[in-house]
């Protein structure tokens, strides 16, 4: 008879080991690779508020070492080859952190610098010292190359001879020259280029032959029809189904309350609406720029009757009249005092005293630490102001730009009046509401759930359809800010309950109110756009995987909790429910171990270093380590033992759930907290 899962949770167990070891030895060895494996999860957590040399140190080198050695033996003595999923996955571990050993040992890295014309054969080393190059370079140009129409940074580009060849060097194209791949760096306004310099020939295919071990392994294990996945899937009958169907010359003056406004006359405003000017290094319509320019100040698109149009277009034109006028709301209670303001709006010559000196100069000093996001938001909208009256906010296109086609157009403006957020919300609402009335009221159980389930699908359409329109507009996928990230994991959240939720109506209940919750934080972040091009390194193929697979991951990971807490609060199967959860953990982990993968290709890709110890690099491998816990029974159950004096095959669910609310918290950090600390990954 076999148990269930080994050391490292899979299907058989350790019932036949030959007696090659005793079961009291191997509960040994299972409890020091436990007490490594929370070791190593407490450090990567502390480390991230520590200096990066930390990272670097003889000690942490040696704690990764004794835990490759921990999970070496632990493979050997559960006997894990016989089952390859398990294997292949467990060994991809131990071949990335044999990758991992070899970069820090054996990687040699530096920079070069060539001016135009220049011939350079060596290139600097971190820490000093010259390495000569396998073949002598030179630069004939550098080039910067522009968003359409404006001064924004799309690409960096070298353009070098190598041994009398043309080769380039641009974001997301390195050059590889025997083995040492040089990467875009920098420059400097001489015209000269910095490229960085990476040497690492053992490191790197080792590292990635894990990450495909891992995909691999992770398929393996669920799919093998007799692995507790599949099993696991069986008995929460589990079916996924496809849901988706397929000149300004004239003014004119308006009067309210009694204020006199300057403005140019509606029908003008309006007819200047599909206009293509350049803004976030796109070509869009004015109608998108003035709609997000007066969201981001006002935290609206009218004012006073005003379209946002006119609004942008009177104050470029009457400025004197306009810079007294309340534009910019300001959240934070004490700047407003600090600014002597009686509403919670501003005009642009409340930043200014009599002497035309900068007040939000002084306020941040005045104000101390705690509000110095607020400084710097209002500072912002000030700088968006002053651009509009320098005449650099709007930017019309030339005739060198491309020109939006009719359709693509049409399909913006109406994208801009389309009230799609708040839409999502609202029937994620009315669906909770609906689902609710169902388990109050029994007798209204099933024409509640029909209608429940029907705001659930409309808005899942509404979600798909503003992911689709997103992605056409921006011409890329819409996963590069939170405001977008948000979005995509509430349309991940309404595939999830459509599938999966159906079965179980409490998960129907909470589902619909998490991620009404999500749809909601969304929308109140779009108040505050962020509608920038994007960095040159993000232009890549490599980031539209890498954020889709975690966030698919982000979603069943987050979910385990709300799973939690439907099972803690009693309102459903506590055993069934811990089947669900684990159902969900294996492709969340699977997932999220991928995004962590691809992200290293794009950064190695990009700037020639596939870890770099970044905040968020780091929380996320915490996060994958305390997700992976739960799918390892005996090491989990080690935990409970001591504390609950249960028996190591036999945990309770209840522990089960509480752990997974818990470890909610390491995917909060990976995805908010870390924008708190000094990480390359924060988002606006």
């Amino acid at each position: 008879m076999a148990h269930r899962d080994g050391v490292y949770g899979n299907e058989t167990g350790i019932d036949r080991m030959g007696g090659v070891m005793s079961s009291e030895l191997i509960g040994n060895i299972g409890k020091t690779t436990l007490a490594v494996y929370v070791g190593v999860v407490l450090c990567l957590g502390v480390t991230t508020f520590l200096s990066p040399l930390v990272y670097g140190s003889w000690w942490f080198i040696l704690l990764w070492i004794i835990f490759a050695a921990t999970l070496a033996i632990g493979m050997w003595q559960s006997g894990m080859w016989r089952r390859p999923g398990s294997f292949l996955l467990h060994l991809s571990m131990l071949a990335i952190l044999g990758g991992g050993l070899l970069t820090w040992l054996m990687q040699e890295k530096g920079s070069v610098r060539i001016s135009q014309g220049e011939r350079v054969a060596f290139f600097e080393r971190e820490g000093g010292g010259m390495t000569s190059l396998p073949k002598e370079l030179s630069l004939e140009r550098f080039e910067v190359v522009y968003y359409p129409g404006g001064d924004v940074p799309r690409d960096y580009v070298s353009h070098l001879l190598v041994d009398g060849e043309r080769h380039t060097v641009s974001m997301n194209k390195i050059l590889d020259i025997d083995g040492y791949r040089l990467c875009q760096s920098s420059y400097d306004n001489t015209g000269a280029t910095v490229l960085s310099v990476n040497h690492d020939p053992y490191g790197i295919p080792l590292s990635y032959a894990g990450y495909v071990l891992f995909g691999i392994g992770g398929f393996l294990v669920m799919l093998n029809p007799a692995g507790r996945f599949r099993r696991l899937l069986k008995v929460l009958s589990v079916i996924t189904i496809l849901l988706i169907p397929l000149g300004v010359s004239a003014a004119t003056q308006n009067k309210e309350a009694n204020d006199r406004i300057y403005g140019v006359p509606r029908a003008l405003a309006d007819s200047l609406r599909k206009e293509q000017v350049i803004y976030g290094g796109r070509i869009v319509t004015f109608n998108t720029l003035a709609k997000d320019v007066m969201t981001k100040l006002y935290g609206d698109t009218e004012y006073r009757g005003l379209s946002a149009e006119q609004v942008l277009l009177s104050f470029r034109i009457f400025p004197q009249e306009w810079k007294d006028q309340p534009l910019v709301k300001i959240k934070d209670k004490n700047l407003r005092q600090a600014l002597d303001l009686d509403g919670e709006y501003a005009s642009l010559s409340d930043f200014f005293d009599e002497d035309g000196g900068y007040r939000i100069s002084e306020l941040q000093s005045a104000l101390g630490e705690g509000h110095r996001r607020s400084v710097e938001e209002i500072d912002e909208k000030v700088g968006i102001l002053l651009t509009l009256l320098s005449g650099n906010l709007i930017v019309k296109t030339s005739d060198k730009d491309i020109s939006l086609a009719p359709w693509r157009i049409e399909l913006e403006l109406l994208y801009n009046s389309f009230p799609g957020g708040i839409l999502v919300f609202v029937s994620l609402f009315m669906a909770f509401l609906s689902f609710g009335v169902g388990i109050l009221f029994v007798r209204y159980e099933k024409i509640s759930g029909w209608i429940g389930a029907l705001f659930l699908v409309l808005s899942f359409v509404l979600s798909l359809l503003i992911f689709v329109v997103q992605w056409i507009l921006a011409s890329r996928l819409p996963l590069s800010n939170t405001y977008e990230t948000l979005e995509f994991i509430v349309l991940l959240l309404e595939i999830l309950l459509l599938t999966v939720g159906r079965r179980i109506g409490m998960l129907l209940l909470t589902g619909s109110l998490f991620s009404g919750v999500l749809a909601l934080v969304a929308h109140l972040v779009e108040i505050n756009p962020v509608v920038t091009p994007l960095m040159p390194v993000l232009h890549s193929p490599w980031l539209s995987l890498h954020v889709s697979l975690v966030m698919a991951s982000y979603v069943l990971l987050g979910f385990t909790a709300v799973v939690a807490v439907v099972a803690l609060s009693g309102l459903g199967a506590v055993e069934r429910l811990r089947g669900l959860s684990l159902a969900m953990l294996y492709p969340g982990v699977w997932l999220l171990g991928m995004g962590i993968f691809t992200g290293a290709v794009w950064a190695n890709v990009s700037w020639g270093e596939y870890w770099s110890w970044d905040p968020k690099e780091t929380w996320a491998l915490v996060t994958l380590m305390v997700y992976s816990l739960p799918l390892h029974d005996r090491m989990f159950a080690i935990i409970l033992k001591p504390i609950y004096g249960i028996a190591e095959r036999d945990y309770s669910a209840k522990i089960f759930h509480i752990y997974l609310l818990i470890a909610i918290l390491s995917l909060i950090m990976t995805y908010v907290g870390v924008n708190y600390l000094n990480s390359l990954h924060a988002y606006n």
